[in-house]
């Protein structure tokens, strides 16, 4: 092999050798970075108070307001504070700013709000009424500086019109019409600022021009360190990754755009969504549903139906994977625990069989060497299988020694009875119903507890079905009575009558009166009742 070859394949080795390592140590760094985003949300309440704390003092200010000139600045502050917060909130402040311009008499003012009102509405959904609200903003009367928001808030309109949008020819018009409204913000922003860079890279990103949307962000990421606005920076970097491919780029910076977002105190975002579905695609199921979930408790928080729709789309994927996931780790579970019963009574065997054996080479070590031998070996044998023994059935002795107490007691009780009074006395205490009464007891106090573990609101919840003065109030001291274990059984799954009047020792009549008089004294609709008790302890969702 000449020289040169040998050069070459050098070459490529090492080549190959610096690819792995670069994958290797960008796959370590989303690693930590996933690690910083899942402390960020598991603090997100901190942000998001300080966020709150902010708008209270704002609030405070706007109390003490002297005249409608800092009523309108203060209510477009706290609009602008609640706009990723809470929509309903943004949506009312805007509305006040465009009362204190009105009777402020301003012009631009006016227009402000109007287009303030239009944003809010477009992002809570009401396309038509965001339209009717900027259509109706004239354009010739605007400041230099409002003109750029003009064009920003039809941009976003017809982008969300586009994106909800299913008929085809109508979403090509209003992708027409967002292009346009971009090319617009650009033409009116300086080159180089953040509007323009972020607008920019969205116009690359949408045209397929992905390498040159990184190239722009790159350039000016350093010179912007607003939290929020690097997350608009690393949403669109990673958007425009994702459209060339670059799955793990685009996961880095959906992870830092995502980070940001929460930092910023807010709750309507759209990189830890998307985050979600790349993390799900990828096989991370627990990451991915954590993430939905809390894209969908926030999307809700803030009322942006816009967001909850996107979240619906994927979520149900997400969720029943999920869930299957944990149906199959169940069953895991369920299967080692069987084993483990199965080897603890394999154990509990092989101890009763290794104390015979110990007896007789105990009874033969004087009878031959080899018998001394075979003890040692048994002995060692005995040794390591008590080891075994408290490593795996000790959880399982506290779970029977209680009744096998009870038992012992019983039987020298009954023993006692019997060496002092004789068969008549034995006779009657065997005949006593007092055991099984206080077996009872216990066994209704346990089912009670364990009950109220799982319904922890069963009393009120079911009182709640009934009509004020039929409600059952329970005796201090007493969790549950009678009625109440017999919808306690309903709620369990067992309807049957008869078998309710089994398990709580009554007659079928009794608990069949109890049944009735209940429904009868039912609030809402008593043929429905049982229905209602099936339903106690579901969340709204499972409605």
């Amino acid at each position: 092999m000449s020289i040169s070859h040998i050069k070459i394949r050098l070459c490529l080795l090492a080549v190959a050798v610096s690819a792995w390592l670069a994958v290797h140590a960008a796959g370590q760094d989303t690693s930590a970075l996933l690690d910083t985003l899942d402390l960020a949300l598991r603090e997100s309440q901190r942000y998001i108070n300080a966020r709150r704390a902010k708008i209270t003092r704002l609030k405070a200010e706007l109390a003490r307001a002297a005249d409608d000139e800092v009523r309108y600045r203060l209510t477009g502050r706290l609009r602008e504070e609640y706009r990723s917060l809470d929509i309903d909130s943004a949506l009312y402040f805007a509305h006040e700013k465009m009362a204190a311009a009105r009777r402020i008499g301003n012009i631009s003012y006016m227009s402000d709000a109007r287009m303030n009102l239009a944003e809010m509405s477009g992002v809570y959904g009401m396309y038509k009424e965001a339209l009717d609200y900027i259509d109706s903003v004239d354009k010739s009367v605007l400041d230099v500086y409002q003109i750029e928001y003009y064009y920003h808030v039809y941009r976003n309109i017809y982008g969300l019109m586009a994106d909800n949008c299913s008929n085809a020819e109508m979403k090509k018009r209003y992708l027409e019409l967002t292009d346009s409204y971009r090319d617009s913000i650009l033409l009116v922003n300086t080159p180089g600022s953040f509007n323009y860079v972020v607008v920019k890279a969205d116009q690359y990103n949408v045209h397929g021009r992905f390498d040159e949307a990184i190239k722009l962000l790159a350039g000016a990421y350093d010179k912007f360190d607003n939290t929020h606005g690097r997350a608009l920076l690393d949403y669109n970097w990673a958007m425009a990754c994702a459209g060339k491919g670059d799955t793990e780029g685009a996961k880095r910076r959906f992870i830092l755009s995502a980070i940001n977002d929460i930092r910023s105190g807010i709750r309507e975002y759209t990189s830890l969504r998307l985050l979600a579905v790349m993390l799900y695609n990828e096989g991370d199921v627990d990451r991915a549903y954590a993430y939905m979930t809390r894209c969908m408790d926030d999307a809700a928080a803030c009322n942006s139906l816009w967001r909850i729709y996107e979240v619906q789309k994927a979520f149900p994927i997400i969720n029943k994977v999920y869930h299957h996931k944990l149906d199959r780790q169940r069953k895991i579970i369920y299967c080692s625990l069987v084993f483990i019963i199965l080897l603890t009574l394999f154990l509990a065997v092989a101890m009763v069989l290794i104390k015979k054996q110990m007896s007789k080479v105990s009874a033969a070590r004087r009878q031959a060497q080899e018998a001394n031998v075979r003890l040692k070996e048994l002995n060692s044998e005995l040794s390591e299988s008590s080891h075994i023994k408290e490593e795996y059935i000790a959880h399982y002795i506290d779970q029977c020694s209680l009744y096998i107490d009870k038992m012992d007691k019983y039987r020298k009780h009954l023993q006692k009875v019997a060496q002092k009074g004789g068969a008549k006395e034995l006779f009657d205490e065997i005949r006593s119903k007092s055991f099984i009464d206080n077996e009872l007891k216990d066994f209704y106090a346990h089912f009670d507890d364990s009950f109220l573990k799982l319904f922890p609101n069963f009393v009120d919840d079911f009182n709640s079905l009934l009509v004020p003065e039929q409600r059952i109030r329970l005796k201090p001291g007493e969790k549950l009575n009678t009625e109440l274990r017999i919808f306690a059984l309903v709620r369990l799954g067992i309807s049957s009558s008869t078998k309710i009047a089994s398990f709580l020792r009554y007659s079928v009549t009794t608990i069949y009166n109890y049944r009735v008089k209940l429904r009868n004294a039912a609030a809402g609709d008593r043929e429905k009742f049982d229905d209602a008790v099936m339903k106690i302890g579901l969340s709204d969702d499972d409605n």
